[in-house]
């Protein structure tokens, strides 16, 4: 299928933009990200089953919109800020020049403690342990209990009032739900426009972004996904994936168009960058490819 390029350009309309930091987030590529993007993506009912900070997703801003992730710590946070930003933004203020160690492992705990119940006061903490955790990771042990250690950085920066309302008003008509890709995927339709961006496979052996769940993200999982873009592909849907580079990866979208992406990471707790390769898979070519 030949597409032409997304307009950059663009009025992108509402100034939202992401309100979580996360590992593995597509912020530093985004640009090149749009330009692999149909010319009418934002037309299209737009499908991210793996939504996490939702760069891409609030870089587009689409009329219609299914975001899911299997990750309900995260959806509860994005559905408390799209319901009761402000309410979401008084208790966050709690935490407000409170990033010392000592405090941090004091809201894990509380964290952890309710980790059963969902209120705004939960998905301040969120966000506040979001901000201040080592590099925005998110990993739970087998019990379900959130254990990433304080990530002592200078300085925290904290969603303010405007943007959790700015973020609020893209979300209001969206679809969020929990779900796992199979389950979100289900009713998709042709034309649909889908945005796949899973826990990348392990570089060394182990790797924060498999933990994201108490059931991890494994090799069988991502034959399960090469599976479900196939099929989605024969249903005429429109894809984009990001996956990291691998012989076992580049098997299973044989056949797709492929790009790679160089993106400096922080893979280790080393302070310095890693410069990793990244993919881009599409079932679309459009008129010029970014170079």
């Amino acid at each position: 299928m030949k597409e032409t390029l997304f307009n950059m350009g663009e009025d992108l309309g509402q100034k939202a933009s992401p309100f979580l930091k996360w590992a593995g987030g597509k912020r530093q590529i985004l640009k090149q990200l749009l330009q692999f993007l149909p010319s009418d993506v934002r037309d299209r009912t737009y499908r991210e089953p793996f939504l996490g900070g939702g760069s891409l997703f609030f870089a587009l801003k689409p009329a219609t919109a299914f975001l899911s992730d299997f990750n309900e710590h995260l959806i509860l946070a994005y559905e408390y800020v799209r319901e009761c930003p402000d309410l979401v933004y008084d208790y966050l203020c709690e935490h407000r020049n409170n990033d010392c160690a000592q405090y941090y492992y004091q809201i894990r705990e509380l964290y952890n403690r309710n980790r059963s119940q969902a209120s705004a006061a939960q998905a301040a903490r969120f966000i506040y342990l979001n901000k201040t955790c080592y590099n925005g990771i998110f990993r739970v042990n087998t019990q379900g209990l959130f254990n990433v250690p304080h990530g002592r950085y200078e300085a925290t920066s904290l969603p303010s009032r405007e943007h959790l309302r700015q973020v609020s008003k893209v979300l209001k008509s969206k679809k969020i739900f929990v779900a796992s890709f199979e389950q979100a995927l289900e009713h998709a339709r042709k034309g649909d426009f889908i945005y796949l961006d899973p826990p990348y496979p392990p570089r060394n052996g182990t790797s924060y972004f498999t933990h994201y769940t108490c059931d991890k993200f494994t090799a069988k999982d991502q034959e399960k996904l090469a599976d479900t873009v196939r099929w989605l592909d024969a249903t005429g849907c429109l894809l984009m994936i990001s996956n990291g580079n691998s012989d076992k990866i580049l098997q299973l979208y044989k056949g797709f168009n492929v790009r790679t992406l160089t993106v400096r990471r922080f893979i280790t707790c080393k302070k310095n960058r890693d410069k990793i390769q990244e993919l881009v898979i599409t079932n679309y070519e459009v008129a010029l490819w970014p170079k």
